[in-house]
C-alpha cells in the first residue's frame, strides 16, 4: 500500500495551542496523526537545507521498493507502480534497492523502462539501501543519480551460469564474452547518460580490468585509466606496489570531484527561466546534457608531465565492489541518505509517497519458483492417475485441473509463458482426452499427447530465445525440473498403488465424491490399487457399472472393481468378460450375448 509522507510543520503550533496543561492530549494527537500529518522538512537541530539543482528539484517524490531477487515479477511490478506514481503526479522516481541480483533479461527491461521518457520521468534516483549487487548495480547505474545509505555496498555485476542441483558452472571465455556484451553495452550507455566513468563501470562487469586514478597537476582533475593510458600519461609503468585507493571518510556525505572529463563540458549551473528559456526548453536542454556522448579522448604521449599517479583502483583478479565512501569518492554516488526525511531534503520535495509491491505479486513469485513448480507437476500427475483409477470428476480431478491452471497461469501473468507453451499443453490434453474417451487402448494419440504435455511444461520455464545462453540454461532447467517431477510422481503413484487401502480418508474422498457407494467400492479400489488377489479371474462375466472410456468400473459377483476395456467404448450396463488380470489393470471386453 502507498504510504504518504508530507513536508510542513504543525508540531510547534499545536504545542502552543494546547499548552502545558494539555501535554498528554497533544502527545496522543501527534502520535496518532504521524501517518497522515505533514513531516517537518527541518527542525532546529538539523542543518540548513542545501540548494537543490533544478534538474533534481521535485515536488512529489515516489519511492518504489526493489527488494529481493530481480525477476520478471519485479519487472511487471515496477511497470505497474511507475505508471501509478506518474498518474498520481510524481515528478521524481526513487528506487529503494536491496537485492543480491537476478535475471539478465528482466534487468535490461527495467533499465529500458527507466530510460524511456514516455514511461518514467527523467528525474530517477537509485537509493542503495543497503546493497545492490549484480543486477541491482546495473539498474542503479541506469538511474540519473545514485544515493547510498550509511552501510551501502554495490558492484560485482558479472554474469554467472548455474544449473539446478549442479550449482554454478564455469563458462568458456567465448560464452562469457557473449553474455557480457549486452551488459557492458548497458552500463556504458548509462555511464554516458549519467556522467560516470566508462572504464570504472566496466570494472563492475568484467574480470581482468586494471584501473588507476591519476590527477592533473594543474587543475587537480582526476580520471580513471588503464595500464596503457597510465604509461602514456605518466611515462612509466604503474608501480606494482601502488596500493589500492582508500578514500577518506566522508564528513559531509557529498559527492567528490572525481569524475570523467565530461564534467568540464557541462555548464557550471543548470538552465533556468532566468536564461529566458521555457520549461519545455529547460527540460530538453537538461535531457541533452544527460545523454552527451563521451568526450574524453584517449591520453597520448603528449600528455606526459601533466598527470601524476594517485592510487590503484582495481586489480585484474577481481570485480569492482564499492562501499559508501568509495562510491562517493569515485563520483558514482551523490549523497549519503539515511532515511526518508533526508531523501525529501535531497529533492527539496513537498511530499514523499511509497509504492510497495503487493501481496499478490509476492504470491506469484512463490508460485513460479522452481520448488513450487516441481511440486505442482507432481500433484498434477498423481491426481491425474488417481482420477483415472477412480473414474469420474472428483476431488483428484479438480486437484489436477487446479495444479495445471497454476502451472500455466502464474508464468503467464508475468510474461514467462509463450503462446507455443500453451498450444502444446492444450494439444497434449486434447490428445490424451481423445485417447481415453474416443480411441480405446494406449496408442499413438496417448503417447503423442503425453509428449506434447511434457514439452509444454518444459516450455513454461523458457522465457527467451533458446539460442541464447540464458535460453539454453532455462531449457535445461525446465527439462531437469520436469523429468524430476515425473520421477517423483512415479514413485508416488507406485506407493499409492501398493498402500492406497491404508489411507481411509483418501478412499472415502474418492468413493463418496465419485461413486457414492463406499460399501461396494472399497474392494474395487483395493483391487485396482494393489490387492490383485481379490480380483475376478479370467473369463468371469460381469456388468459395466460405469461407462468404460476405456477405464471405468465393473461389478463381478457383487464386487466392484476398476477395469479397462480393450477394443472399443463400452456403455454402462453392458455385459463384460475379463480377458486379463494384471497388477494395476484388469482388461475386459464386451461379453457375447
Amino acid at each position: 500500500m502507498a504510504r504518504p509522507v508530507h513536508s510542513s510543520s504543525r508540531r510547534a503550533w499545536r504545542r502552543r495551542l494546547l499548552g502545558a496543561s494539555a501535554a498528554a492530549l497533544g502527545l496522543s494527537l501527534h502520535l496518532g496523526a504521524q501517518e497522515t500529518l505533514p513531516v517537518p522538512a527541518a527542525t532546529p537541530t538539523t542543518p540548513p537545507a542545501m540548494a537543490v539543482p533544478a534538474f533534481r528539484q521535485a515536488d512529489h517524490v515516489a519511492v518504489l521498493t526493489v527488494h529481493g531477487v530481480i525477476d520478471q515479477v519485479t519487472l511487471r511490478s515496477l511497470e505497474r507502480r511507475v505508471a501509478r506514481a506518474v498518474a498520481n503526479g510524481a515528478d521524481a522516481i526513487v528506487l529503494d534497492i536491496d537485492t543480491p541480483g537476478g535475471r539478465l533479461d528482466a534487468t535490461l527491461d527495467i533499465c529500458n523502462l527507466l530510460k524511456d521518457p514516455s514511461e518514467s520521468p527523467p528525474n530517477t534516483v537509485a537509493w542503495i539501501h543497503p546493497q545492490a549487487y549484480s543486477a541491482g548495480t546495473i539498474i542503479a547505474l541506469a538511474c540519473r543519480e545514485i544515493v547510498v545509505s550509511p552501510n551501502a555496498t554495490f558492484g560485482d555485476a558479472a554474469p554467472i551460469h548455474g544449473m539446478p542441483v549442479v550449482g554454478l558452472i564455469q563458462m568458456a571465455a567465448a560464452e562469457r564474452a557473449k553474455i557480457e556484451a549486452p551488459i557492458l553495452a548497458e552500463v556504458v550507455d548509462s555511464a554516458r547518460r549519467n556522467h560516470y566513468d566508462e572504464n570504472l563501470v566496466q570494472a563492475f562487469v568484467s574480470v581482468g580490468i586494471e584501473l588507476w586514478l591519476i590527477e592533473h597537476v594543474d587543475t587537480g582533475e582526476r580520471i580513471f585509466v588503464d595500464r596503457k593510458e597510465y604509461e602514456l600519461a605518466i611515462g612509466e609503468e604503474p608501480p606494482e606496489t601502488l596500493t589500492p585507493v582508500a578514500p577518506p571518510k566522508s564528513a559531509t556525505g557529498l559527492a567528490s570531484t572525481v569524475a570523467p572529463r565530461l564534467n568540464r563540458m557541462l555548464p557550471e549551473r543548470e538552465p533556468s527561466t532566468d536564461d529566458g528559456l521555457t520549461p519545455e526548453q529547460i527540460k530538453a536542454q537538461i535531457e541533452f546534457q544527460q545523454q552527451l556522448p563521451p568526450t574524453r579522448g584517449p591520453l597520448t604521449e603528449a600528455d606526459q608531465g601533466r598527470w601524476r599517479g594517485v592510487a590503484q583502483v582495481i586489480t585484474g583478479d577481481r570485480l569492482l565492489t564499492v562501499k559508501k565512501d568509495e562510491a562517493i569518492y569515485f563520483g558514482l554516488a551523490r549523497r549519503v541518505i539515511p532515511g526518508d526525511q533526508q531523501l525529501m531534503t535531497f529533492f527539496g520535495a513537498q511530499t514523499l509517497q511509497r509504492y510497495d509491491a503487493t501481496w499478490s505479486e509476492a504470491l506469484v513469485r512463490v508460485l513460479i519458483s522452481l520448488p513450487v513448480r516441481v511440486i505442482l507437476i507432481v500433484v498434477f500427475l498423481i491426481s491425474l492417475f488417481v482420477e483415472m483409477a477412480a473414474p469420474g470428476v472428483g476431488v483428484f480431478g479438480a486437484a489436477a485441473a487446479v495444479s495445471l491452471l497454476v502451472l500455466i497461469g502464474a508464468p503467464w501473468l508475468v510474461g514467462m509463458a509463450q503462446w507455443w507453451d500453451l498450444l502444446l499443453i492444450v494439444l497434449g490434453i486434447g490428445l490424451l482426452a481423445a485417447e481415453i474417451l474416443v480411441i480405446p487402448g494406449l496408442g499413438i494419440a496417448g503417447f503423442t499427447g503425453a509428449v506434447c504435455l511434457l514439452a509444454g511444461l518444459v516450455g513454461t520455464f523458457v522465457t527467451g530465445d533458446i539460442g541464447t545462453p540464458q535460453g539454453r540454461d532455462e531449457l535445461w532447467k525446465g527439462i531437469l525440473a520436469t523429468l524430476s517431477s515425473v520421477f517423483a510422481a512415479g514413485v508416488g503413484i507406485w506407493f499409492l498403488s501398493r498402500h492406497f487401502g491404508s489411507f481411509p480418508l483418501l478412499r472415502r474422498v474418492v468413493l463418496e465424491t465419485e461413486l457414492h457407494k463406499p460399501e461396494d467400492a472399497s474392494s474395487g479400489v483395493l483391487a485396482a490399487m494393489g490387492a490383485p488377489n481379490d480380483a475376478p479371474g479370467i473369463g468371469d462375466i460381469g456388468e459395466a457399472e460405469t461407462d468404460l472410456r476405456p477405464a471405468g468400473r465393473g461389478t463381478f459377483d457383487g464386487r466392484m472393481v476398476d477395469v479397462q476395456s480393450v477394443g472399443r467404448y463400452i456403455e454402462r450396463g453392458a455385459p463384460i468378460r475379463v480377458i486379463s488380470v494384471g497388477r494395476y489393470v484388469i482388461e475386459v471386453e464386451v461379453a457375447d450375448s
